[in-house]
């Protein structure tokens, strides 16, 4: 039935003609109003899909599943090698991007096996009969092993030997004393952690060097061990072991020697702020390694910088504070059950070696500070 508003025009044609023609037209009309609608359809997939999308990734960035590239939100982006204890190698200078982490707001590997007697160390005073010592530096002060799922920082053993080492003299020289001077040795690492980013987190109230002579019971000894990192990043372009000139073109040994003594006189300024004008930092040197080894420029560049340390050490005449170089105390050996598989780290065994070999030279440097000891 046609609509009442419906009237054919005239065309001269028959009664069929007009049917056919009328026939026609409704086809044509629901052929377009079927094509309109199947797009109408697809769009709405589409934008159904859009916000399914969105939404879904929306609820990933904010449970943490997926992580936004740097520039999105201002979220941070992670460089291999840093904030990573299975990497100090890291992948170029690029230490303005080194930021603590939650993980390392947290993190203290204080002589994890006597936790709580150290949960009371701020109840301590410096006197004769009891000194501190802290351990500053990246993964080798950390204690960091790969592949084990627990830290064993030197700090222990350091403090273990220390001890002996005082109550041996004591009854040497007096067998009737009976409290010889007791040494608590705290020590905080940062895997990955170059020596450039020691020094723009200095002041940090987690990771800074400076809480430890300021929040802490002063120490009369900061030991300082950097530049593993550092020289890992100035040199990630070795392709042959006879670079070394064109290495040292470059200024890298003073890329690396620069940070750390910066960080020598910040670290002895902290500690002069706070009334502690007589602390001594123990400089140790930077350590072997298999990537020295495979490398020779990179190792001459390590002893360039051991040899700026070292002098820069017994020149020094700052305002408050002394400092005191030792090399590293034991050599890289690939055998040697001290040095973990890496190439880099030490073993539980190497770092339990590595406080007793540096008692002797802290109990020097203790000695010159306290006749008395």
């Amino acid at each position: 039935m046609m609509h009442n508003n419906y009237n054919p025009v005239a065309t001269g044609r028959g009664t069929g003609d007009h049917i056919a023609s009328f026939d026609l037209e409704i086809a044509s009309n629901r052929q377009r109003h079927d094509e309109t609608r199947s797009a109408l359809s697809g769009r709405h997939l589409i934008a159904w899909f859009f916000f399914a999308s969105v939404a879904v990734a929306s609820f990933c960035i904010f449970t943490g599943i997926l992580e936004v590239p740097k520039g999105i939100a201002g979220a941070p982006v992670r460089e291999s090698g840093e904030d990573n204890p299975s990497n100090d190698y890291g992948s170029g200078w690029n230490d303005d991007d080194w930021e603590p982490s939650s993980g390392y707001d947290e993190q203290d590997n204080t002589n994890q096996e006597a936790e709580a007697e150290q949960q009371n160390i701020n109840e301590y005073k410096v006197t004769k009969e009891i000194k501190f010592v802290y351990c500053y530096g990246d993964s080798l002060t950390a204690g960091y092993i790969p592949n084990e799922s627990e830290n064993h920082p030197y700090g222990p053993a350091l403090q273990s030997e220390l001890n002996n080492l005082y109550r041996t003299a004591s009854a040497a020289i007096a067998p009737q004393l009976q409290h010889p001077p007791n040494i608590i040795v705290q020590s905080t690492g940062y895997p990955g952690m170059p020596a450039k980013a020691m020094i723009k987190n200095v002041e940090h109230e987690h990771v800074g060097a400076c809480r430890a002579v300021e929040h802490s019971p002063k120490p009369s000894v900061v030991i300082i061990l950097a530049g593993t990192n550092d020289l890992m990043r100035v040199t990630p372009d070795l392709e042959r072991p006879d670079d070394s000139e064109a290495l040292h073109n470059e200024g890298r040994v003073e890329v690396i020697l620069g940070p750390i003594t910066t960080l020598y006189k910040a670290v002895l300024a902290c500690s002069a702020r706070v009334g502690g004008n007589d602390m001594m930092i123990l400089s140790v040197g930077i350590p072997g390694s298999r990537f020295q080894v495979e490398h020779p420029a990179a190792s001459d560049i390590a002893a360039k910088v051991n040899e700026g340390l070292s002098e820069f050490s017994s020149n020094y005449s700052g305002p408050s504070g002394k400092i005191v170089y030792t090399d590293f105390p034991f050599e890289y050996e690939e055998s040697d059950s001290k040095w973990a598989p890496d190439g880099l780290h030490l073993t539980a065994l190497g770092y339990d070696e590595l406080g007793k070999r540096l008692a002797p030279v802290v109990k020097s440097v203790l000695d010159m500070m306290y006749d008395d000891l």
